[in-house]
């Protein structure tokens, strides 16, 4: 059976990537918390990728939002969002490495970090930033292990509760389809990038934007 490990994965569209997984019966599930495994901690990842002889996919979903304007940015706040959704990334790539020798890596950035964010432009950069390297470990990791990410809109999860949606590219009014995505559609495009369906995509960004972001 083949292993998948989903960071992040206790709610919203990490708790939605792992019921999809399951329910393939073709994955043993690994999720991890924030009790389980702090990504921005290397001896923490290390630590805990050690533990495994097989790993045939990661999926980078630990992420936490900023919740502020630039002006209302610390460094603290700054180094925080960047540490979890930026190096965490990292750093856990960096280890599965060691026990993959071949699978998938997907991760999570978001259509922020395509047209940017004035209401949380840290998390709109860190986010950018995950596309960048997505397309630097897909050339730099082929032909062996295929990395794509999503890039989600709206999403209906529970972090949406604590966001000042106030930029346009991010108001449901303005999105085509008239609604927010659910955890579950953002799931299904992760499992599509994991699976052998997508054997031959690599360096590859999803857009689930509901046509907010048209290219």
């Amino acid at each position: 059976m083949k292993v998948v490990i989903i960071t992040g994965g206790t709610g919203g569209i990490g708790k939605a990537t792992a019921e999809k997984f399951a329910e393939s019966g073709e994955w043993k599930v690994v999720v991890t918390g924030r009790e389980d495994l702090d990504v921005t901690n290397s001896e923490s990842v290390e630590s805990f990728f050690s533990k495994f002889d097989q790993i045939d996919c990661l999926i980078n979903c630990a992420g936490i939002f900023g919740n502020k304007t630039l002006f209302e940015y610390d460094l603290e706040s700054i180094n925080k969002v960047i540490a979890v959704n930026e190096i965490g990334t990292y750093l856990c790539t960096q280890a599965v490495l060691s026990i993959m020798t071949s699978g998938s890596i997907v991760n999570i950035s978001s259509v922020a970090g395509q047209v940017g964010s004035g209401s949380d432009p840290i998390y709109a950069a860190s986010k950018g930033a995950i596309l960048a390297f997505t397309k630097s470990m897909a050339k730099a990791l082929a032909p062996k292990i295929r990395v794509n990410c999503v890039a989600p809109g709206v999403t209906d999860t529970g972090l949406l509760d604590a966001r000042k949606w106030t930029d346009i590219a991010f108001d449901v009014d303005q999105t085509p389809l008239g609604k927010m995505a659910s955890p579950a559609d953002i799931a299904n495009a992760i499992y599509f990038l994991a699976s052998e369906q997508s054997g031959h995509i690599t360096g590859a960004t999803i857009d689930i934007n509901g046509g907010v972001l048209m290219r």
